[in-house]
């Protein structure tokens, strides 16, 4: 199955599509924990998803929660703040920060060329590290007609990446395009500046000294305790879930492999624009909005006519930098969609507040994160 169809692009039109009136309506003065409680119920009743879980903090506490649900419709478990769902495309944060986290070590440079840390790409026309972190590179979308069954490092899958034809949509630079092979290349950096596993240099240097104790890059065969199983809808009253698609999910790595939580991913986003895991300059580096060689922003070269409903809202490191706000405050946010789950991970960077959401299903336009992002950034938009 072509890998596309399981990390599905960034979702930016879920946030600009309309939701149903019932979902949408709420009173003026309803309280955040009240708002959160219906979109939660509401999203459970309308069979939006099985299971549901929120998490909004301030100032890296967290402030309130909803969680609804089930985790599992066969054995009737119950979705708790602890259940572990997959977290798809926001993945590539973690990927982009672990780039930044290299160079601040003085491992590698977000300048350098592709080919000077994959000798495999040598003599072929090759993006910086930044074009790949900023979506910019051009590298065509990896088209696999199937996954293989074998546990496959992010080296491996960049090598598949390298002999494809063709290798670039557009000349790396030229424009801005979403492209999973980017991350995956990104991993396969990761991989080959440390010497060791893309998923244990995140452990080492993110997911334990941040203390993100549900966080882990996900391998299929794991017996993961509190997982929650992914489904997809049918549309049908009598029958609205079946199982999602089985993929081996370790094979999307940089570009969609882990799973988590929804206070996890409260942490991780604290930790990242306010604590001292980057340098000042690297965290700095994070909301800057991508340019393309000839120094446009990517709002005027977008490669596909689609992505012109994105508007104003740029990319960083692995960030969708939405602006549309009062005073133009950045909010730093993510879809994550791979077979079976969404994920919606968002932060009003100047007030601190952060809102995850974690849902066991495929994403559809009812999912609720435009309503999260109303409800939670209502002071600010």
């Amino acid at each position: 199955m072509d890998r596309r169809k399981f990390l599905k692009s960034t979702g930016v039109s879920l946030l600009a599509t309309s939701l149903p009136a019932p979902i949408l309506a709420a009173s003026l003065d309803e309280s955040l924990e009240s708002a959160l409680s219906r979109i939660a119920d509401q999203s459970i009743k309308e069979m939006v998803t099985p299971g549901i879980q929120i998490s909004v903090w301030q100032n890296g506490i967290p402030a309130t929660e909803a969680v609804r649900g089930l985790s599992n419709l066969e054995t009737a478990t119950t979705v708790t703040p602890s259940t572990i769902f997959r977290a798809g495309s926001i993945t590539k944060q973690f990927t982009a920060a672990l780039i930044a986290k290299l160079q601040d070590e003085g491992r590698l440079s977000i300048n350098d060329g592709l080919e000077e840390h994959l000798v495999f790409f040598k003599g072929k026309e090759t993006p910086t590290l930044l074009e790949l972190i900023h979506q910019t590179a051009g590298v065509h979308e990896e088209n696999e007609d199937c996954f293989s069954q074998s546990p496959t490092t992010q080296l491996e899958l960049a090598k598949n990446i390298a002999d494809q034809k063709p290798l670039f949509d557009f000349h790396p630079g030229a424009a801005w395009l979403y492209s999973n092979a980017n991350y995956i290349l990104l991993g396969a950096v990761v991989e080959s500046v440390t010497k060791q596993s893309l998923p244990k240099t995140a452990r080492e240097l993110i997911f334990e000294p941040l203390g993100l104790k549900h966080t882990e890059f996900d391998d299929h065969s794991e017996v993961v305790k509190n997982r929650a199983s992914g489904y997809m809808g049918t549309g049908s009253s009598e029958t609205p879930f079946v199982n999602a698609d089985f993929i081996p999910v370790e094979q999307t790595g940089g570009a969609g492999a882990i799973r988590t939580n929804a206070d996890d991913l409260c942490r991780w986003h604290h930790s990242l624009f306010y604590g001292t895991f980057l340098s000042a300059g690297a965290r700095k580096a994070l909301l800057e909005p991508a340019k393309l060689r000839d120094g446009r922003p990517i709002t005027k070269g977008r490669f596909d006519p689609n992505d012109n409903n994105m508007g104003e809202t740029s990319y960083g490191y692995g960030l969708m930098l939405d602006r549309s706000t009062r005073n133009h405050g950045v909010i730093a946010m993510h879809n994550g969609f791979v077979s079976g789950f969404s994920a919606y991970l968002a932060t009003h960077v100047p007030s601190k507040l952060t809102v995850a959401c974690m849902c066991n299903t495929d994403p559809s336009q009812k999912l609720p994160f435009r309503l999260l992002r109303k409800a939670v950034f209502s002071s600010y938009l």
